[in-house]
């Protein structure tokens, strides 16, 4: 019973024993490939080649996906476990694949001239990720996380929902949620524009797209249970794929397809479906096929566009249309091209890291002038003071101050990441040591919500949006205040959904 239970509860793959070489043996390949291309790229190492970076990226990428390996050879191995989801979703592209990137000279953004030394400081800045994930790893494996988890387990509300019962209140709030998005693009404060000013209510906006995220998830959830195929079935099916497009249209985002996509994924692996050699390459395909195609129509879209000035909402509706034009009769070859360039562009964010790593001792003095000076203490202090109570409450974690302060170009918003935000923060030793917070919280929800015999379903709902509370692409300061405001909306969404649900149960009697 106990290992039927870890089946539902890690979706694993089957045969580990032989997969498992498989898998060393294409990381072998890849090694062997990447120092190669390096030193063919950089003519057998040139003064000015890349393979100095080769030792720190074999390094960066041995630490952040140990745990996707240690779970893969114990048959646990789960793409929404909290170490394998934060290396795959962000870690592993962002400065494994960045530094190889960088290495081959595939990306030369303007602001490299910022970082001094290179040879030094791109090195450090991986060396820096390497340790910060460290500490991650550390924290979710210290057994306090667990503890409290399971204290946590006995303190939840025992509600158990039938699947079936779930379409009704998930399609509400997903319905809620692309109202919320409707309106925040009315506001200027969601899709491809810039706020000009912060209002009292916008960031209560912003987090009420949780609920999107929750219906979804419950909806798919009802799906993937399911064990009739009714016409309702087919119904609901094609009502909630038919969302997946308006949300990526609405965004105009290159990941807006991909932030659709996941909670489906983790809904089907949630719902007891086994990770197979096969289940992995269809979802490993339809992973790289939203990229892909996000990426295609968020770089028209932007392209398009122009800028990120606000526009009213008619406007921006006539973007969507103009895109899709677009790409219907532009030439896909320079479509592709234009596109890859924008991949290869989103995806390496080791620059920008190695721009905090190279500056933030010279530009520390500057930082209180811009509003930036200790923003993780401050955001985590102002947190639990809505900005409708506090209208004058500090931004003290603004991106474009810091894109201003740090790259000189205050138009855009750049990565910086939890260790770039850290290293600004506390000096080299704030980096394993914030992460390894990162690890802890990132195991209590886990052990509460998921790896707690079998989870209700609203546990499962609940967890995906507190697992990607943590952005690592964003700074560290507002991982705190974001939870605050999860949990609000998520214990409101929540109880919404069972008072639906159990209504739904008494409907027949009546």
């Amino acid at each position: 019973m106990q290992q039927q239970r870890q089946i539902i509860t890690h979706p694993g793959f089957s045969r580990p024993d032989r997969t498992i070489w498989v898998v060393l043996a294409i990381w072998a390949a890849v090694i062997a490939a990447v120092a190669v291309l390096l030193w063919i790229e950089n003519e057998m190492g040139d003064s000015n080649s890349g393979v100095y970076l080769v030792p720190w990226i074999l390094l960066c990428g041995t630490v952040v996906l140990s745990p996707s390996a240690y779970l893969f050879y114990k048959n646990k191995f789960d793409l929404f476990h909290p170490l394998v989801f934060a290396a795959w979703s962000y870690v592993f592209p962002a400065f494994v694949v960045g530094g190889i990137i960088i290495a081959l000279d595939f990306a030369n953004p303007f602001f490299m001239s910022h970082v001094e030394d290179p040879k030094t400081n791109i090195p450090y800045s991986l060396l820096l990720v390497s340790i910060g994930f460290a500490g991650m790893i550390v924290g979710f494996a210290l057994p306090v996380g667990r503890f409290l988890g399971e204290k946590i387990v006995n303190l939840l509300p025992k509600w158990e929902w039938e699947p079936t019962k779930l379409w009704g209140p998930g399609f509400l709030l997903m319905f809620m949620g692309i109202g919320v998005n409707i309106i925040g693009l009315i506001r200027g404060i969601m899709g491809y524009q810039k706020l000009e000013e912060v209002g009292i209510f916008d960031s209560l906006l912003y987090f009420l797209l949780t609920i999107l995220t929750v219906g979804t998830i419950l909806v798919w959830l009802g799906i993937f249970y399911a064990k009739e195929r009714t016409p309702i079935f087919y119904i609901v099916v094609a009502a909630a794929v038919a969302f997946i497009p308006l949300r990526m249209a609405l965004l105009g985002s290159r990941s807006g397809l991909m932030i659709s996509v996941m909670p489906i994924m983790m809904a089907y692996l949630y719902a007891g479906r086994k990770l197979t050699v096969r289940s992995s390459l269809v979802l490993g395909t339809i992973a790289v096929l939203a990229v892909g195609i996000g990426v295609i129509y968020g770089t028209s879209f932007r392209n398009i566009k122009g800028s990120e000035a606000r526009v009213e909402a008619g406007e921006y509706a006539a973007q969507v249309g103009a895109t899709i034009d677009y790409l219907t009769g532009e030439d896909p070859i320079e479509i592709l091209g234009s596109s890859l360039q924008a991949l290869s562009d989103r995806i390496e964010n080791l620059s920008s890291l190695a721009v905090v790593v190279s500056n933030y001792e010279r530009l520390a003095p500057f930082e209180a002038s811009y509003g930036l000076e200790n923003n993780i203490v401050n955001d985590a202090l102002t947190s639990f003071v809505p900005r409708f109570v506090w209208p004058d409450k500090p931004n003290t974690s603004d991106a474009r101050a810091y894109s201003d302060l740090y790259f000189n170009f205050g138009e855009n918003s750049f990565a910086i990441s939890p260790f770039g935000d850290l290293l600004r923060n506390f000096g080299p030793i704030g980096v394993p040591l914030g992460m390894l917070i990162v690890g802890l919280y990132l195991r209590v929800i886990y052990s509460a919500l998921i790896d707690s015999g079998s989870p209700a379903m609203w546990k499962k709902a609940a967890y995906f949006p507190l697992l990607t509370v943590i952005s690592y692409e964003s700074f560290y300061a507002i991982i705190f205040p974001s939870l605050i405001r999860t949990l609000a909306v998520l214990a409101v969404s929540m109880i919404l959904v069972n008072i639906l649900v159990r209504g739904i149960r008494r409907s027949p009697r009546s």
